[in-house]
């Protein structure tokens, strides 16, 4: 039997030129379309740049490749690449789309902690299926060629240092120009990432040069460091003339800065041992005074932020993924002895990382080893796991985070993701991982296996929870709250301090708790990393 060929869509018209893409699992999918020339020669760490204009139809039926990143080994976002040509998006439509309707259109910012991952392996049928609406998704420049300060680059008068976020925004000017032809609502945009692209979400609405280009927001495992961790262009320059210098740069001009090979740069960077795709420097976001203008904690604390409404949320065993990736790597795995030293060392190691970003003092390990007591754990790996999840995703990023913008957005929901017994993508270790990081995207997009891991599929009762979430996130996208005029899911109020009320995404289906805070001791990690805000509710 002879396969046919799949069918061409109608060709669309971008502002740059004419694309084709292709009718598949009932969508239109137009797949590597070009929004920024490509940053490499003398276009690496600059903004984005507009592409060469083309006449005749561009053909876009396969993704285009993602930034230049080495994750071997590395069971998690990556996807090998050797390229910095990278700045393409997708777009997905429902086929059966009614012809002049404009759908609500939701953006993904896939994560991977600004230094791996892409726009590949998601899929995002049930979102645009079932959830009626326009899915975009995008690459973004990541690691040293993302997220780069270097005195002589930073002299050149141009926005430095988040380059990424500049390819963020600049695929968010493309979706304005551009998605209503696609048959998009330019008005209703909402924004939407897991992990580092959660942090992204953050940093777009921390960002004045995003402002009116998303309505609405949706955070997933998006770390406290986000608004905790506060460094300067300036102060990161130093980590750019070492990397340099490892990658063989003796005078570093401007020229030759740009004229070292795409693979000497990686392999400067590169770790013997790899852990999460971080690499030897310190790299992500920075404040650079323009895109990022001063520490995004004084950002929203006083409300100068984009305010659009808000789904923030994380996952009950947020460290516990962190923790299988240092003991797939190391081969070490953490005895009970063990545990008191581990937790003081690794909550030092993490002072100053995406993960933490606040100092925690020593002093307050006996605290900390009494109300995280081994005999409450499966192991001391998932023990260290809660204490790290709790203090840094769960109690910063998830609790502090919502109170933090609800003080100024009313519309703010808060959830907490906890299917213990889902499918694991990643390698078996020697503990389980329950609700770890990055499990709930399964939820999202099925069968969500990252860059290298083996796809499973869920059981019919988290199919149910997965049906439902879908229809929450899609729900918000058309209506700024995840609740249906009609409603078939449980109603899910808006955050309020005073009753710290969280939407536990769970089996046998979703339900409110109250009094969130306690059950991850969310007021002594306020207490101890010196947390003094008033909050509203």
């Amino acid at each position: 039997m002879v396969d046919l060929p799949e069918p061409g869509t109608e060709v669309v018209e971008t502002i740059y030129g004419p694309v084709r893409g292709v009718f598949r699992q009932e969508m239109s999918q137009f797949l590597g379309i070009p929004y920024a020339a490509p940053p490499v020669g003398d276009l690496r760490w600059r903004p984005p740049a507009s592409p060469t204009p083309w006449a005749e139809p561009l053909d876009v039926r396969t993704f285009g490749s993602v930034c230049a990143q080495d994750t071997t080994g590395l069971p998690g976002f990556g996807h090998f690449s050797d390229t910095e040509d990278c700045l393409y998006l997708n777009v997905f439509t429902p086929a059966q789309s009614e012809p002049g309707r404009q759908l609500p259109v939701m953006v993904w910012i896939p994560g991977g902690g600004l230094y791996c991952g892409g726009s590949t392996g998601y899929d995002p049928s049930a979102l645009v299926l079932d959830g009626d609406i326009v899915f975009v998704s995008i690459n973004y420049r990541l690691n040293v060629f993302g997220f780069f300060s270097h005195p002589a680059i930073n002299a050149e008068g141009h926005a430095s240092g988040n380059y990424g976020i500049l390819d963020q925004q600049c695929a968010l000017r493309w979706v304005q120009h551009n998605i209503a032809k696609f048959g998009g609502d330019p008005e209703n945009v909402t924004i939407f990432g897991e992990s580092a692209g959660g942090i992204s979400v953050l940093a777009n609405m921390a960002s004045p040069a995003s402002a009116g280009l998303f309505h609405r927001a949706i955070l997933q495992s998006c770390s406290g460091a986000a608004i905790t961790s506060a460094q300067s262009l300036q102060s990161q320059e130093h980590v750019g003339v070492a990397l340099a210098a490892a990658a063989g740069c003796d005078e570093q001009t401007t020229a030759n800065l740009r004229a070292l090979s795409t693979h000497d740069l990686m392999a400067a960077d590169a770790m013997a041992q790899q852990m999460l795709g971080v690499g030897k420097f310190h790299i992500g976001l920075v404040v650079d005074g323009e895109i990022i203008p001063e520490p995004m904690r004084e950002l929203f604390s006083t409300g100068r932020f984009n305010h659009v409404p808000l789904i923030n949320g994380i996952n009950r065993d947020e460290f516990a993924w962190f923790q299988a990736m240092i003991e797939f790597h190391t081969g070490h795995v953490i005895s009970d002895e063990e545990y008191p030293s581990a937790v003081e060392t690794t909550l030092a190691a993490l002072a100053s990382s995406p993960v933490l970003g606040v100092e925690i003092p020593p002093e307050a390990i006996p605290d900390i080893l009494i109300r995280y007591p081994l005999e409450k754990y499966p192991s001391a790996s998932r023990a260290l796991a809660a204490i790290i999840g709790d203090c840094g995703f769960i109690s910063m990023g998830g609790r502090r985070t919502t109170r933090v913008i609800r003080e100024f957005v009313s519309d703010v929901y808060a959830y907490e993701w906890d299917v213990p017994d889902s499918p694991v993508s990643w390698p078996e270790v020697s503990f389980p991982y329950g609700s770890a990081h990055s499990q709930e995207i399964q939820y999202i997009f099925p069968s969500f296996h990252g860059g290298c891991g083996v796809p499973h599929d869920l059981n019919s009762s988290q199919k149910e929870l997965a049906k439902k979430m879908v229809s929450y996130w899609t729900t918000f996208a058309h209506r700024g709250n995840p609740n249906a005029e009609l409603r078939k899911n449980p109603e899910w109020p808006a955050y309020a301090s005073s009753v710290d009320n969280f939407m536990s995404l769970s089996l046998p289906g979703p339900t409110i708790v109250n009094s969130f805070g306690e059950s991850h001791h969310c007021d002594f990690w306020d207490e101890l990393t010196q947390v003094k805000v008033k909050f509203l509710g």
